[in-house]
């Protein structure tokens, strides 16, 4: 978790579908509650770079996420479902070569019917 946290400047801000969180705590918090560190609402996750697209002020990567729901999610107690969703990231970088945003964004509904086991 502290590499993760590492990319990023003090200031920064990541963006999860339009909700901002600002400066390393709370992108810590972020990244944990998800399931990067040693608990949280997924396990066994996966990101699969499928497209990177590179310009002069930000990197952006079409990517597919896996893992597994082993914790609560938006109101959903751990179900040990599967689950893939694509994602799209923006990264944005300080001239120093930090991230001074990212912004994160998935279908939540599509997550939300592969947890509950929806078809």
């Amino acid at each position: 978790m502290d590499g993760i946290v590492a990319t990023f400047a003090e200031d920064a801000v990541l963006v999860l579908n339009g909700e901002a969180f600002r400066g390393r705590d709370m992108i810590r918090k972020v990244h944990q509650r998800f399931g990067f560190g040693d608990d949280g609402a997924f396990s066994e996750l996966a990101v699969r770079e499928v497209e990177r697209y590179v310009g002069d002020k930000a990197i952006v990567l079409e990517e597919m996420l896996s893992g597994r729901h082993t914790g609560r999610w938006e109101g959903v107690d751990a179900t040990g479902r599967r689950f893939e969703i694509a994602v799209c990231t923006v990264y944005v970088f300080t001239p120093a070569g930090q991230l001074s945003a990212e912004r994160v964004y998935f279908d939540g509904a599509t997550l939300m019917k592969q947890l509950r086991g929806d078809d």
